[in-house]
């Protein structure tokens, strides 16, 4: 079945853990076997070639770096899912173009075209932004620090300029790796590919900021960079106590980079997790502080304040939620029932299929279609629709093939679409030209199959 796009994955959790594996040998790098991480060679630690030829610390590692026969007891689901990416994080940073290619080409495998993938590409380059920022400054006072100082502005342009570098040499990477432009290319090499900053909602204030700084300015300057996330556990300590300060953060800098768009991780979330009061606000404020346009997971709305009228607001605005059934079963243990899928849907707000981790929780894009049809009843009307909603509210630049989001009626230009105003629109469209793609798709996949659809 087409699919459209997965607009919520984070780059190096999409990848498995038996890539890394491979990565890790070809660098030479070695094992922490106690704490099951990969790290540089060091005097007394065990080389990663070992773990091919011992299958128990092959299999140890595979485990101890995603989801794979996990079984709650001393640890829940939430912190070993967590724990998984300081142990592949050493190699991850090394192969960046490595990464992009595995989580392409597996996409196109399985019919998502259209990739917006989660990473910070400075690679941690933000940090040299922190010195200037004085704690307890205002957030104004902040951001002068550096925009208004031609060092500190320089230093920023700096890591703007690595960052786009990155990028330049990840997409190079990928490119050859799947032979785009031979006569015998991989699937992968029409797909198109947008990148969301992530910002690290766990770490403090002036860090959090910097991060702030380095993903509004990246996003304004590459069209790649289509906008920013803050991630890490939504339950940490900071992100509960920074929460609202973030929120004006965000909402600060949207008055400054008002093209940058922002999706937000909220609702992350699950009653037990954090106090009561803690569920009560987080969906709205990303809404309406940071004027978030889409929502990440959304689990606990049904928590939320006056969470019917959050919804119709949602609804409106046209504020997509993505929907990440096997990463809200992992981590947060919501599934079936409890899961608000359906609760969205009935209220109008538009969904989006999306697989979050796939690599470290063991799934992939089919399984959440599957999930969803299995386990929330979905039909293929609906499925097709959300399918159709991960192109319509991506961040992907152009304007829509759709009026008003309603998919039985085109926009003028297109409304035959062998009109010569319809092909130029689509030149200057790139969204609305994968949504005419994905629009051949169904019709092909509906004139082979649909004697089997329900």
């Amino acid at each position: 079945m087409p699919k459209g796009g997965d607009l919520h994955d984070h780059l190096s959790g999409a990848v498995y853990a038996e890539t890394f594996l491979d990565l890790a040998r070809r660098d030479a790098m070695c094992v922490d076997v106690p704490r099951s991480t990969i790290v540089p060679c060091a005097e007394g630690m065990m080389p990663v070639e070992k773990a091919f030829t011992d299958s128990n610390l092959y299999s140890q590692l595979l485990d101890a770096m995603s989801m794979r026969q996990f079984r709650p007891g001393a640890e829940s689901g939430h912190d070993h899912f967590f724990a998984t990416f300081g142990k592949f994080r050493n190699v991850a940073r090394k192969h960046v173009g490595e990464m992009l290619t595995d989580v392409v080409s597996r996409f196109a495998e399985e019919n998502v075209g259209y990739v917006e993938t989660t990473f910070a590409p400075d690679l941690g380059g933000a940090g040299t932004i922190v010195a200037p920022l004085v704690s307890g400054d205002t957030i104004e006072d902040m951001f002068n620090s550096v925009m208004n100082n031609r060092d500190n502005l320089q230093k920023l342009d700096e890591v703007v300029a690595a960052s786009r570098r990155t990028l330049d040499d990840a997409e190079a990477t990928m490119h050859s790796s799947l032979r785009c432009g031979e006569r015998f290319s991989r699937r992968g090499c029409e797909s198109t590919v947008r990148y969301i900053y992530e910002l690290y909602r766990g770490t403090p204030r002036n860090s959090f900021f910097a991060d702030l700084l380095v993903g509004y300015r990246l996003a304004s300057v590459d069209p790649r960079v289509v906008g920013v996330n803050p991630v890490m556990p939504e339950d940490g300590y900071i992100s509960m106590t920074q929460f609202d300060e973030q929120m004006r953060m965000f909402a600060f800098f949207r008055a400054h980079f008002p093209r940058v768009h922002v999706t937000t991780h909220a609702g992350e979330l699950w009653l037990g997790l954090v106090p009561p009061e803690g569920l009560r606000y987080h969906i709205r404020d990303s809404v309406l502080i940071a004027g978030a346009e889409r929502i990440g997971h959304g689990v606990d709305i049904a928590f939320e304040r006056d969470s019917k009228e959050l919804m119709k607001l949602m609804a409106d605005r046209g504020i997509a939620v993505e929907i990440c059934l096997t990463s809200n079963d992992v981590i947060l243990g919501v599934r079936g029932k409890d899961h608000p899928l359906r609760l969205y849907m009935e209220h109008g707000v538009p969904v989006a299929l999306a697989t979050d981790d796939p690599g470290v929780s063991r799934d992939d894009m089919t399984n959440q279609y599957v999930r969803a049809a299995q386990e929330q009843g979905l039909t293929y009307e609906e499925l097709k629709r959300i399918a159709r909603n991960s192109i319509e509210f991506s961040f992907v630049e152009g304007e829509s093939l759709w009026m008003d989001h309603d998919y039985d009626h085109m926009v003028q230009p297109c409304g035959r679409q062998e009109s010569s105003v319809c092909s130029s629109f689509l030149a200057k469209n790139t969204k609305a030209r994968l949504q005419l793609h994905l629009e051949q798709q169904f019709r092909d996949f509906e004139k082979k199959y649909g004697d089997a659809l329900p």
